[in-house]
Order: C-alpha cells, then sequence, then structure tokens
C-alpha cells in the first residue's frame, strides 16, 4: 500500500479560500440570473394574462349558468363584462405592485440615459 502524508495546513487553508471564492461568484451569478428573469417581457406577459384570464373566467361562468339555469345569453352578457372589470382590475393591481414600479423605474432611467446621448 501506498501511504500518503496529510496535506499541509497552508493548502487546506488556500483550498477553503479557493472555494468560499467559488461559492461567492455562484451566488452573484445566480442573483445575477434572477434579476434579468425578472424582466420587462415576462412582466407584460403578466399582465395580459391577468386581463385575458378575467375575461374568460367571466365568459365560462356565465356560459356555463346559462347551460344549467336555460337563461341563454344573459349571464353570458353579464358575467362576461363582470370579467373584464375583474381583468383590469387585475393589471392595475399588478402594475401598481413593487414589481410594476421597479419596471417603471428602469424604464425611466433608460428613457433618462437615451436622451443624455
Amino acid at each position: 500500500m501506498n501511504a500518503r502524508t496529510p496535506p499541509e495546513r497552508g493548502d487546506l487553508d488556500k483550498l477553503e479560500a479557493k472555494l468560499a471564492r467559488h461559492e461567492a461568484k455562484k451566488a452573484r451569478e445566480r442573483r445575477e440570473r434572477r434579476a434579468r428573469a425578472a424582466s420587462p417581457y415576462g412582466f407584460g406577459l403578466r399582465l395580459v394574462t391577468e386581463l385575458v384570464a378575467g375575461v374568460a373566467a367571466g365568459f365560462l361562468a356565465g356560459w356555463g349558468l346559462d347551460e344549467w339555469l336555460g337563461s341563454s345569453p344573459w349571464m353570458v352578457l353579464l358575467l362576461t363584462p363582470l370579467g373584464m372589470a375583474a381583468g383590469i382590475l387585475n393589471v392595475v393591481r399588478a402594475a401598481r405592485s413593487a414589481e410594476g414600479e421597479r419596471h417603471m423605474d428602469a424604464i425611466a432611467a433608460r428613457g433618462e440615459n437615451d436622451s443624455e446621448k
């Protein structure tokens, strides 16, 4: 058998420092990736989804009630505009959220930088 000598304390300290630097770099990359993931396109898609979901929910609820109650088309005509209003309200709430504020600040900052050129 080949006997190995234990590593020196200085070598272990160097390895620990290297591992700490690597972990810090990976954590920084993860934070940057998360910041990029919340793109304006994603936020816009969220707003569109909120609006479409409200309209669809109102329409489907009205259609289901019309089928069940036999009152066609009255429930669809009543609940579709209510779904539209709910969708618009959800879009306004999302736009006022902290995420929306961050995106608006980013857009304003880009606009100021563009005007300075």
